[in-house]
């Protein structure tokens, strides 16, 4: 950069030493630099505007064309959709326990079917808190409400003074109990579809409700989790499994351990030659009859068969969604299948008669199957709804206070009634949900 040229006397503190500088009262070096070169200064911030307007426009493009989840607020309650709401049902057609067969997969894969244990149990100045072994934990506050943490980095999502983690996901859950009293066991259904099971001091959690239960019996039906319910000299199972000594007694036959390790959290396992194995931690004790399924690594122990998702996309079309009610009182909604009226824009060439098509929904822990043929358009039942579109009822229900529970819907067509009159054909709708102001 080129002088100014002008100096002036600074200071002088004797006759030797003597302090120049050069002028800035009029302009800052910086300044000058930039008057100086101020086109290539413009031309500089011009291609850096353009190149952060390029990536920026990518970034929205991108997600736009990536982004399928749906999410909307209806009265108070949060509803979110995994992926589109839309539904084009012109698959192939099958049989009702085809699809039955293919659901269930679906909801056993997302609910990570299986059992965990409990490993620790602490009591805060507002409940307790159950801890589980696959690091999710179970809040119970004292005035009847209660939460359900999800992990959170491998490790517990709420502290054990009740503190929940600022990253963790939290939800409330309602619940109901149902206890097998002949066995002295206690189940308590939760509406994020698991049981929590309880016999004496012991604990465990089912990821799903697939157990057998009645006044003989109980087990989980995948793996055959049982509890003890009885100890004299022998120790008793609820799936009709004896302990003697060291070793297990099934159908008459004695069976002997072939290994046993203890892993962290104090969790013993005894491996038997029949293929069971016996759990144990604290006051724990259970029998699993598919010692295959017992998984765990440095942190996480649980009991799973390792299910791999079944794509079944050709098949059934399935829709994952939320409702979260952030309202202090009980909240009505249905979830309906409002039809399009208008096929051609989908490029659909002749419309699929809604009495082909059935649906399955899984919540709470139940499963229910119905066909597409409640069309409430002109029903004078819900007050306040303006239905101009055929629009089918797939199910009714109520929200408690703060409650948040998973939905998971199937459609598909049915392959025992259709003809070959509706080949290349097709069911064009949304899936809402309305909720009662």
């Amino acid at each position: 950069m080129s002088k100014t040229n002008k100096f002036h006397v600074k200071e002088i503190k004797d006759e030797v030493n003597v302090t120049v500088e050069e002028e800035r009262k009029d302009h800052s070096p910086f300044f000058l630099l930039f008057k100086r070169n101020k086109w290539l200064w413009y031309v500089l911030f011009l291609l850096l505007a353009l190149i952060i307007s390029i990536i920026t426009i990518y970034a929205i493009s991108k997600n736009l064309g990536s982004s399928k989840k749906v999410e909307y607020d209806t009265s108070g309650v949060l509803v979110s959709f995994d992926e589109e709401n839309k539904s084009i049902l012109n698959g192939v057609p099958i049989t009702e326990a085809y699809a039955s067969k293919l659901f269930d997969s679906s909801v056993a894969n997302e609910i990570n079917k299986g059992v965990v244990i409990k490993v620790k149990e602490v009591t805060f100045e507002l409940g307790k808190i159950i801890f589980y072994s696959d690091k999710t934990a179970l809040i119970k506050y004292d005035n009847g409400n209660y939460v359900k943490v999800k992990a959170l980095n491998n490790d517990y999502g709420v502290e054990e003074d009740g503190t929940i983690k600022s990253k963790a996901e939290a939800n409330n859950v309602s619940y109901e109990s149902k206890d097998n009293n002949d066995l002295g066991i206690k189940l308590l259904y939760l509406s994020d579809g698991t049981v929590e099971i309880t016999k004496d001091n012991m604990v465990f959690l089912l990821r799903n409700t697939d157990l057998t239960s009645n006044p003989e019996e109980f087990y989980t039906n995948l793996s055959g989790v049982s509890a003890p319910i009885k100890e004299e000299s022998k120790k008793y199972y609820s799936d009709g499994t004896i302990k003697e000594d060291n070793y297990l007694i099934v159908d008459g036959t004695k069976h002997y351990p072939t290994k046993e390790e203890t892993i962290h959290d104090d969790i013993k396992i005894i491996y038997y030659d029949n293929g069971y194995a016996e759990v144990i931690q604290g006051d724990l004790d259970i029998i699993v009859q598919k010692s295959e399924h017992i998984k765990y690594d440095d942190n996480i122990f649980e009991i799973v068969d390792g299910t791999k998702e079944v794509n079944i996309k050709d098949f059934i079309d399935i829709k994952s969604l939320e409702l979260n009610n952030k309202n202090n009182k009980e909240m009505n909604y249905i979830i309906v299948l409002e039809e399009t009226d208008n096929y051609a824009k989908h490029k659909a060439s002749r419309r699929l008669p809604n009495e082909y098509v059935n649906y399955s929904i899984y919540l709470n822990g139940n499963k229910i199957n119905g066909t597409l043929d409640n069309n409430i358009k002109d029903s004078s039942r819900y007050e306040g709804l303006e239905l101009n579109n055929n629009t089918y009822l797939l199910y009714e229900g109520k929200l408690k206070s703060l409650e948040q529970t998973d939905i998971k819907i199937g459609l598909w067509i049915s392959y025992e009634n259709i003809t070959n009159e509706y080949m290349n054909s097709a069911l064009i709708g949304t899936l809402k949900v309305y909720v009662e102001e």
